[in-house]
């Protein structure tokens, strides 16, 4: 719990007022949306989320905020990471990294539909409860063609629906514990 103390001047000298700072909303939408305004305000151009509060990212989002040096994002998480605090940031289970990957491979066999080989899918825990979804191998910077060919294929598999449902099952089986 953060406490915010202000020094107040009254008339028979100086007080201390302490006041709780608001609890984070425990509705993911608002949740997310003060998390993605407060990153703004840090100088991250961070989007808003979609109604369910999940950030499904385009490729020019991504470069954007790839643009930001990786400390100055860092900060950015760590001064805006208590507005998701009331929520379920739990890392996924492997239960859950594993439905994961078979859509990953749902999206690298559509991939080479169109004729990219993509590495192995990977699903990985990262920090502030996020995830990496992505394959290995070198980060190869998209070409027009291959960015729309990507983009019509995380249609196809209807990746960003699946992966925010296995996100939430996972998260509403398991409780949240102390962060």
């Amino acid at each position: 719990m953060i406490v915010l103390s202000v020094a107040a001047a009254g008339c028979g000298g100086n007080h201390t007022v302490t006041r709780q700072a608001p609890r984070p909303s425990s509705n993911p939408y608002l949740a997310s949306l003060a998390y993605a305004k407060c990153l703004r305000g840090h100088g991250v151009p961070h989007p808003n989320p979609d109604r369910h509060g999940d950030f499904s990212l385009t490729a020019a989002q991504e470069r954007k905020l790839r643009g930001v040096p990786a400390q100055k994002r860092d900060a950015a998480m760590k001064a805006c990471f208590h507005h998701l605090e009331g929520l379920n940031m739990q890392p996924l289970s492997a239960r859950a990294r594993a439905r994961a990957v078979k859509v990953l491979v749902q999206l690298k066999r559509c991939m080479h539909g169109f004729g990219y080989e993509l590495g192995k899918p990977i699903v990985r825990n990262q920090s502030f409860g996020r995830a990496l979804f992505g394959f290995d191998g070198p980060g190869v910077r998209p070409s027009p063609r291959r960015a729309h060919a990507q983009s019509v294929c995380e249609q196809r598999v209807d990746m960003a629906r699946k992966i925010s449902r296995i996100i939430a099952e996972d998260r509403r089986v398991r409780r949240p514990g102390p962060f």
